[in-house]
């Protein structure tokens, strides 16, 4: 195959493949770097126009991109996003058990799932709301599930009447503990943010 010096000689748009006994195709397109792709579906063919900006003549310009090119930009972003916020909120830590680093990479990707179906839903249902973050998402996650099962022990003599408890209601504080552990039955006391 051509080597990237070559194929910037050609110009942008200039392109090189192979074809394997297993009907594997190997392209190697050039555009602003060379860009390698291996498909076992999708050729070369069609050959579409994309318009690319220009820094020499300052104009745009309709450079040939590959079929393969062009499927892969319509399908990217499943893999490559995951792989990109997986990497951003990198837990680490060290294990002689080689189990756990699947094992947290499983509990990384299962959040970061969640994460994209809640800001999707949170699209659909309430659009003018801004979605939380996915560190605060994973906070949240992990508050949730450290005192998931956990309830506390009532000690003294149960109540005989509740209306002879009843107090009026009083304006309480905002609370940053989510919903889900706030009536869980464990006491959370509010914290005071100045």
């Amino acid at each position: 195959m051509m080597d990237e010096k070559e194929l910037k000689k050609n110009g942008r748009g200039s392109m090189d493949f192979r074809v394997n006994q297993d009907n594997n195709i190997i392209v190697r397109w050039y555009d602003n770097k060379a860009v390698n792709l291996i498909s076992s579906f999708v050729g070369i063919e069609p050959v579409g126009n994309v318009k690319r900006w220009d820094r020499k003549s300052k104009t745009h310009i309709m450079v040939p991109r590959p079929a393969i090119v062009e499927t892969y930009n319509k399908f990217m972003g499943g893999v490559d996003l995951l792989d990109m916020l997986s990497a951003l909120y990198k837990f680490s830590f060290r294990s002689r058990r080689w189990y756990m680093y699947i094992w947290w990479h499983t509990v990384t990707v299962a959040v970061i799932n969640a994460w994209k179906l809640y800001r999707r839903d949170q699209k659909k249902l309430e659009p003018q709301m801004k979605p939380m973050g996915l560190r605060r998402f994973q906070a949240l996650v992990g508050t949730s599930l450290t005192s998931a099962g956990k309830t506390k022990i009532k000690c003294g003599r149960p109540l005989s009447s509740p209306e002879a408890t009843a107090t009026p209601p009083r304006k309480r504080p905002s609370c940053s503990v989510p919903l889900d552990m706030r009536r869980d039955g464990i006491d959370h006391f509010p914290t005071c943010e100045t």
